[in-house]
């Protein structure tokens, strides 16, 4: 793997954010390159994204992915910024460019984007930045482990380096360059402990998470206590129920509890479609950049929520359900919820099947 992942990847003169960087990835890496027009969105000129191929309508964009621009009370020393699903490092590189001394988790399922993120470090951070960022090899599992799902087979793809998965329509593979794995899973408190031994005070809790992971974000959700899952200020992301064939979608149940508690957060609800199906589900108040530091209280049960300035307190209120935050969105969600399944999955046996692959695309 490691010959084969060398053999594959070219340097690339790049710039995040007006930071000049020698970035490692495939010729012709899809992922790649749309993960930088996410990171280079709407900087001195460049074009506005909401997801890699999504260009934002002139005048709506809803910042989903606002790494340059999160709010100050949530990075730097002593605040915890966790990447499931970090593939090739980009994110974690602008997070070592941005925000000094935030410590970074970068968690990344596929050993040949873990080995290519590595090498992207080495080359473009210092070491006081490389410090700050912990790159782990695992994929996040569930808290019940069992010989069932304690692995995982996922696919590599050097033409999509952003989409390791294990929902993968077999006709797609290329034998040539595809790689197939076989994943450890590990819960990501498990992880945590591993990569901040000495960075954090004991039990300091997650400020960001970026959760763009293929559909990890069905094992790590419903496992979190609860207590732990509303102690993160923001989670970053999507879901990906609507993408994932239909045997090998995850149970219902498993859907359920993950949805509930991710479209609680404004990026969810204002673009995941699955979070129609909790229209009076409070939605927290959406963080935005703060230059003086105060504090709103928020009514929804999620505790307070610092703001400043710069943030407009119109978009803060207690009454804000998933119902005002998505409008549109949700037309027609009832024929969607039946034809991706959303309540009749009866069970995790397609989910946790060691296999990374369906004959035939159900979706």
């Amino acid at each position: 793997i490691i010959k084969k992942t060398l053999g594959l990847v070219i340097e690339h003169k790049e710039t995040l954010r007006g930071h000049d960087v020698h970035l490692w990835y495939p010729k012709y890496d899809e992922g790649s390159e749309g993960m930088l027009r996410v990171l280079n969105s709407a900087f001195e000129g460049s074009l506005t994204y909401n997801f890699d191929s999504e260009p934002a309508e002139e005048g709506v964009h809803d910042d989903l992915y606002r790494f340059w621009n999160i709010p100050s009370q949530l990075v730097g020393e002593n605040k915890l910024f966790v990447d499931v699903g970090s593939a090739l490092g980009f994110t974690a590189m602008l997070m070592a460019f941005e925000y000094p001394r935030t410590t970074v988790v970068s968690i990344e399922p596929a050993s040949p984007s873990w080995l290519i993120q590595n090498i992207n470090f080495r080359c473009n951070l210092s070491e006081e930045q490389r410090s700050y960022v912990h790159p782990i090899l695992a994929g996040v599992g569930t808290k019940h482990h069992d010989d069932n799902d304690s692995m995982m087979k996922m696919v590599w793809k050097p033409s999509m380096t952003t989409s390791t998965r294990n929902w993968n329509i077999e006709k797609d593979f290329d034998f040539g360059k595809d790689i197939e794995l076989t994943v450890h899973l590990r819960t990501l408190r498990a992880i945590l402990a591993e990569a901040t031994p000495e960075d954090l005070p004991l039990g300091t809790p997650i400020s960001v998470l970026n959760l763009d992971c293929e559909g990890c974000e069905y094992n790590l959700i419903p496992s979190m206590h609860e207590a732990s899952f509303k102690s993160i200020r923001l989670i970053l992301g999507r879901t990906n129920w609507g993408f994932i064939p239909v045997s090998k979608k995850p149970s219902s149940e498993r859907a359920e509890n993950t949805h509930k508690r991710l479209c609680t957060h404004y990026n969810f609800a204002k673009r995941c479609k699955e979070c129609c199906d909790f229209p009076t589900l409070p939605v927290r108040p959406r963080l935005q950049s703060a230059t003086v530091e105060d504090t709103v209280e928020d009514e929804t049960g999620f505790g307070e929520v610092e703001v400043g300035d710069e943030t407009d307190n119109s978009s803060i209120t207690s009454e804000s359900t998933v119902a005002d935050i998505a409008g549109s969105m949700c037309d027609g969600f009832d024929v969607w919820a039946e034809e991706n399944h959303l309540h009749d999955v009866p069970d995790d046996y397609g989910w946790n099947e060691m296999s990374a692959y369906v004959k035939v695309d159900s979706r």
